[in-house]
């Protein structure tokens, strides 16, 4: 196998820089901000004239609202606006929304339970902040929420009017927030008696899609493009120069979903932010930003096409969003059977074709689902059942093709496996694609994961990157294949942690840790305190060079690495370590049933009589080394970042099959040159 020409290959392409540039649009026109909620994309069309004819004249994106629940009712996304950090009302009545309320002398109604609810975030929002940093202009609010939204820390609103008094209050003003109302499935009320609101998703909706009432919604989007209307032509009359965002705010109803947003324009095209990097694609806390004149988030206008195909792209986006969310439990229950029929075949069959190609296919399997992407999978009728089925086809054709090339090695086909899903997860990362990222195994824009690698497909990538070491450490001479480990992990490293790919924080020391542990077994080099130190001390420098790197790079440039670097510095780190510690612990349930699993396969091996001996000594196998390197980047990954033990969940689910088929003895695999050690 000529593996370091290969690799050397993947190496340089990982160190491409291929970050786009944009410039920030600036503006001395005065800014009027259109609030509203339970607006989509796929209800806009000729039956709402005014949103559709304000959409052939703006720029446009899918704006997520993600707060602090798995809902964004109105008064979380006014919150959110005022803040510019993730926000949101802490309390329902019985599953519906506050209802918001006129000021009353001057100050925002309960403004006093929203900042309690801000202390108790673990995003630790700042309320008040958009009415503090635009204190020195002249800005008006009109309606309830957008006194939330330009009230000051105190809850104290300066300017506000009724909306009917547009035409009469807004001459002369700087910003002005309207709030024209919200569509919602449950109306929201006054509180009587009050619950504390969830801050996670039901498992349901990884399932199934909404099932929402679309009269009922075409219904009420008629009324409120009616009113808009209205809003729309007293602006025209009062500001004729004013520059109109038009932002859904909240969310219809659960789950969550990405809304209507658009900014008035002469050459329409689509909006995006540092934030999310993806063309069409903002958030609400980006808004704060660009109207509080924060360059590093700020909202910029790419080149798009015609109206139509705008529309089409954000209606698009959000579409494929909710294909991909409600068919990511059925398609990992599927991927469960498969690997679980896979399991018993094992214990009942110890060899044989058939077993062998079904180990491949579970392995290939989140590949597979990656693949399924370069289809229009989402457009069916029953989008989730032609994903799952066109994965385990796909998965099956790869294992057969695969359990082919037995013949030439018993790892070989393990080698391919791993090989294809590294190029899977990684290559799109690389190359500024989302074909990844808008898998099951990426992360939808609700969660809050934008660009880069995402903690499944580092778990996955970097399992199936150590795997494919393994291989080469097996059939590869020695030095040779310490040469070739490094690179793919050189490679791996860079794609992985790179601000301008994947930007993960938690994978680079990990990896690190756990390629050089592979090369110096690979060179028969003992471990030692020293050298263990010394790989560790390794894995930090790494990941501090790309968390350094990207905080020396100007801020509107800046990934979540150099954001990172930066709160270390002004001393609000703690908040965000704070955040991914309560999440893992969150997930106390799922690690305790791990251990349990881990427990139970100790005193499973104890009784039938296996040693637990050093698995880094020179003397033991190959595989022994990879198993030991695997604990390193799955337990380690677990630890660093927040989504816990499926880290190691999805990596073991994809390493066990491969290691199975690799050391898997058949007779008929043809002998290779002598391997770095000895297997």
């Amino acid at each position: 196998m000529k593996v370091p020409a290969v690799l050397a290959a993947m190496l340089a392409c990982a160190l491409a820089f291929l970050t786009p540039s944009v410039a920030a649009d600036s503006s001395d026109r005065p800014t009027v901000v259109i609030g509203t909620g339970g607006v989509m994309w796929e209800f806009v069309d000729e039956s709402t004239p005014n949103l559709f004819d304000f959409a052939e004249h703006a720029d446009l994106a899918a704006l997520n609202v993600r707060g602090t629940h798995p809902r964004a009712c109105p008064a979380d996304g006014w919150l959110t606006l005022s803040s510019g950090e993730r926000a949101g009302d802490g309390v329902t009545d019985s599953g519906a929304c506050r209802q918001l309320e006129e000021p009353v002398g001057g100050f925002v109604p309960h403004w006093d339970e929203y900042v309690e609810a801000a202390k108790r975030s673990a995003f630790d929002p700042t309320l008040g902040r958009l009415g503090e940093v635009t204190d020195s202009m002249e800005t008006l609010a009109l309606g309830p929420g957008a006194a939330i939204a330009l009230a000051d820390t105190r809850g104290r609103i300066g300017h506000y009017g009724a909306v009917e008094e547009l035409t009469e209050l807004a001459p002369g003003k700087d910003l002005v927030v309207i709030d024209v109302g919200a569509l919602t499935e449950v109306e929201p009320r006054v509180f009587a008696e009050v619950d504390r609101r969830p801050t996670g998703d039901p498992t349901s909706v990884y399932f199934v899609r909404p099932d929402w009432d679309e009269s009922t919604i075409r219904a009420g989007m008629r009324d409120l493009d009616a009113r808009l209307g209205e809003v729309l032509d007293d602006i025209h009359k009062a500001l004729p120069r004013a520059d109109i965002i038009l932002a859904s705010l909240a969310d219809y109803g659960e789950p969550s979903t990405l809304q209507v947003l658009m900014r008035s324009s002469n050459d329409p095209g689509l909006l995006t932010s540092q934030t999310t990097r993806r063309a069409g694609l903002v958030t609400s806390t980006d808004l704060t930003a660009t109207l509080a004149g924060t360059d590093s988030a700020d909202i910029v206008t790419l080149e798009g096409g015609s109206p139509a195909d705008n529309r089409a792209t954000v209606t698009n986006l959000a579409q494929v969003n909710e294909s991909i969310r409600s068919a990511t439990g059925p398609t990992f229950v599927a991927w469960g059977v498969l690997w679980g029929l896979t399991f018993i075949a094992a214990l009942l069959f110890r060899r044989g074709r058939a077993l062998h190609i079904s180990a491949l296919a579970a392995a290939v399997f989140p590949a597979a689902s990656v693949a399924m992407n370069l289809f229009p999978w989402h457009d069916a009728n029953r989008p989730t059942l032609v994903l799952i089925v066109g994965t385990l086809l796909l998965s099956a054709a790869i294992g057969t093709a695969s359990h082919a090339a037995r013949r030439r090695g018993s790892a070989v086909p393990a080698a391919m496996i791993a090989a294809l899903t590294v190029l899977a997860f990684l290559a799109p990362v690389l190359f500024g694609s989302t074909l990844a990222l808008d898998s099951v195994f990426g992360a939808q824009p609700q969660v809050g994961r934008f660009y880069g690698m995402t903690n499944m497909m580092f778990a996955i990538s970097g399992t199936a990157g150590i795997i494919l070491a393994g291989v080469v450490a097996v059939m590869v001479e020695r030095r040779r294949a310490a040469l070739s480990i490094g690179l793919l992990g050189a490679a791996i490293i860079i794609i992985d942690g790179s601000p301008w790919h994947g930007a993960d924080f938690g994978g680079p020391p990990v990896l690190t840790v756990a390629f050089l542990l592979l090369i110096l077994l690979v060179l028969g080099r003992p471990m030692t305190a020293w050298s263990a130190l010394g790989i560790v001390v390794a894995g930090a420098v790494i990941t501090a060079s790309f968390v350094t790197i990207d905080y020396l790079r100007p801020p509107a440039e800046r990934t979540h690495l150099g954001e990172f670097a930066a709160s270390i510095l002004d001393g609000s780190a703690m908040t965000v370590i704070g955040r991914k510690a309560l999440q893992v612990a969150g997930l106390w349930p799922v690690i305790l049933v791990l251990a349990l699993i881990i427990i139970a396969a100790y005193a499973f091996l104890r009784t039938r009589g296996v040693r637990m001996t050093n698995p880094v000594g020179t003397d033991r196998s190959v595989w022994t080394w990879v198993v030991a390197a695997l604990v390193i980047v799955l337990g380690g990954g677990m630890l660093i970042n927040d989504s816990g033990p499926i880290i190691v969940i999805v990596g073991a689910l994809v390493a066990i099959p491969l290691i199975a088929s690799a050391v898997m003895p058949d007779r008929h695999a043809r002998r290779h040159v002598t391997p770095a050690v000895g297997d």
